[in-house]
């Protein structure tokens, strides 16, 4: 139960790492905020047409591509505490 509840929380960790350091935020004036990796799971675009002069804003959110980030960052989890324990072991 114990490495069951180290992988939870490396995974819940992990998540909020790749994402905070792979997270592409050009919204200066122009641009789109892209969270998520592997996978884009939240995008968010905002826009300034010079002709009609009005903004927008384009919203897109996927939940297959938020719940395989969530997969692969509890994958990698426990590859890293597998590791550990195979180097510990060896020792």
């Amino acid at each position: 139960m114990k490495i069951i509840f180290k992988i939870l929380l490396g995974g819940f960790v992990l998540f909020i790492i790749i994402n905070w350091a792979t997270a592409s935020l050009s919204y200066d004036a122009d641009g789109a905020d892209q969270y998520g990796f592997p996978l884009n799971f939240y995008t968010k675009v905002t826009g300034y047409h010079i002709e009609t002069k009005q903004g927008s804003t384009s919203i897109n959110f996927s939940l297959i591509a938020l719940l395989a980030d969530v997969v692969f960052a509890f994958a990698g989890s426990w590859l890293i505490f597998k590791l550990i324990d195979m180097f510990k072991n060896n020792n």
